[in-house]
């Protein structure tokens, strides 16, 4: 008898203890990613392995510092094409030349020898 009233009282406590409105804080949730890509520092055909960093924007994010030597590459992940186009600059704060521009998805960019300082994804054509 004493088992089932001391089970019955856990279950209750349980119970109650789940009925219980939990408190949560809410934030301003980030917006959906619009754009990413992929750099692979170590690898000219992008292959994974070796150390690698990401380019991710999911509103208006300019550019990013992210040196990567001229024997790495790149590959555009996510991103709306004719929208968005990685652009790598040869100077930090995206200065410099631009040697590179890239829209197509999961197309692999080599650096060919040129090392990149810095990123942005808002390059227009003939800029």
């Amino acid at each position: 008898m004493r088992t089932t009233f001391f089970s019955t009282v856990a279950a209750l406590a349980g119970t109650s203890l789940l009925a219980t409105p939990a408190v949560a804080q809410q934030g301003t949730p980030d917006g959906p990613i619009k754009f990413y890509a992929r750099l692979y520092h170590e690898s000219s055909t992008c292959q994974p392995g070796g150390r690698t960093s990401a380019y991710v924007d999911s509103g208006s994010k300019g550019c990013t510092n992210i040196t990567v030597n001229g024997g790495g590459s790149a590959e555009v992940i996510v991103g709306d094409i004719g929208k968005y186009f990685l652009a790598g600059w040869t100077g930090s704060d995206c200065t410099g030349t631009v040697v590179l521009v890239e829209s197509n998805i999961r197309s692999c960019i080599d650096f060919g020898g040129v090392e990149i300082k810095s990123w942005s994804n808002d390059l227009r054509f003939g800029e």
